[in-house]
């Protein structure tokens, strides 16, 4: 069993599969158009902001001709982004799907594209929307602020399915159903053209969720902003990796690099409170319905909560969390102190009773 190191940097969290280029014609929304031009400018502007984020891109070239940009399957979520604005994003996951419409879509132009797995919506008021759909399955709504005159408010309007709730939790946004995740969005963030955080916040009302942006002259433009959209919290769940723990069952489990952005809550306290919590519970459920059933003996969910509560930056950490099935029940697990001597791996001897 191996504790996760995590650095709590929405740098180091953007992990994904390098996108290739590929240019694409638009045809306008009325009389408008918007040009290849405006979208590489826009690509540009996220990966000067952090590379990482454009190399996440799913390797999906973008048509702008159909009903839809750019429609695929990542790691088993579905996602779809359409040419014309006033329809809607939509990712959707083992639990259901989630659509999202962008903000200005009224007034902004058919899609562009430069790159593959991204689109960009040139919004006619200094700044534009660029999904880039990523390679482990998540979606990232990018917003590149051009100028101080741009909005500081982008409404995401969002269809859920019946019976299902909008939470906020801290600056993570939750869509759930009888306690499991459908979809949700990492914290927000902000950054400017040097790499300088900007003042960002979510606001929920109703079904609309709003990202404000304080952006001014004080910072450098282009400002990028973005509501990241994921619906699984966890990349890989398996049992008995190979070459791991032979001769016994190990369920195995990673973060998504959308799971670890709830998880650390972009570095802020009380996001990463919620965060841990995010994890533990509705993480928790994931697990059961993808890997250990929905009965699973009580080591396991142990070995789990001691590796959530305790996984953010041990010494000589993995990525993978291993929850051995051989371990026996240690309901005092967390008694203060004790972490210390069993560190997650306990066996009968470390049993204090």
């Amino acid at each position: 069993m191996r504790f996760v190191r995590i650095v709590a940097s929405l740098s180091a969290l953007s992990l994904g599969i390098a996108g290739t280029s590929v240019a694409a014609e638009s045809s306008g929304q009325g009389a408008d158009t918007t040009s290849s031009a405006t979208a590489q400018k826009a690509y540009q502007a996220i990966a000067g902001v952090d590379r990482k984020l454009t190399e996440a891109a799913a390797d999906v070239p973008a048509s702008t001709s159909g009903a839809d940009a750019l429609k695929t399957t990542q790691r088993g979520v579905g996602v779809t982004i359409p040419t014309d604005p006033r329809s809607d994003v939509t990712i959707a996951g083992r639990n259901g799907a989630v659509s999202v419409t962008l903000p200005f879509s009224g007034s902004a132009a058919k899609a562009a594209s430069s790159h593959s797995g991204t689109v960009t919506f040139d919004n006619k008021n200094s700044s534009s929307t660029t999904p880039i759909a990523r390679g482990d399955g998540s979606t990232q709504i990018n917003t590149v602020i051009n100028d101080a005159k741009a909005p500081k408010r982008y409404t995401y309007k969002m269809k859920v399915p019946q019976g299902a709730k909008i939470e906020q939790k801290a600056n993570s946004i939750l869509v759930t159903k009888n306690g499991k995740l459908i979809a949700g969005i990492a914290p927000a963030w902000a950054k400017d053209a040097k790499g300088k955080s900007v003042p960002t916040h979510y606001e929920v009302k109703g079904d609309a969720v709003t990202q404000v942006v304080d952006h001014s002259d004080k910072f450098t433009y282009p400002v990028v902003a973005d509501p990241w959209l994921g619906a699984d919290l966890f990349e890989t769940l398996e049992t008995n990796r190979k070459g791991q723990y032979e001769g016994q069952d190990v369920y195995s489990g990673m973060l998504s690099a959308w799971g670890m952005a709830v998880y650390t809550g972009s570095g802020i306290p009380s996001n990463i409170v919620v965060g841990n919590q995010i994890i533990r519970y509705i993480g928790w459920e994931e697990w059961k319905d993808r890997l250990v059933g929905q009965n699973p003996a009580a080591t396991l969910e142990q070995q789990y909560a001691c590796h959530v509560a305790y996984g953010y930056a041990f010494w000589g950490a993995g990525f993978h969390w291993d929850l051995e099935a051989a371990r026996p029940s240690n309901p005092m697990w967390d008694l203060p102190g004790y972490v210390l001597r069993h560190k997650c791996n306990w066996t009968q001897d470390d049993l204090w009773w």
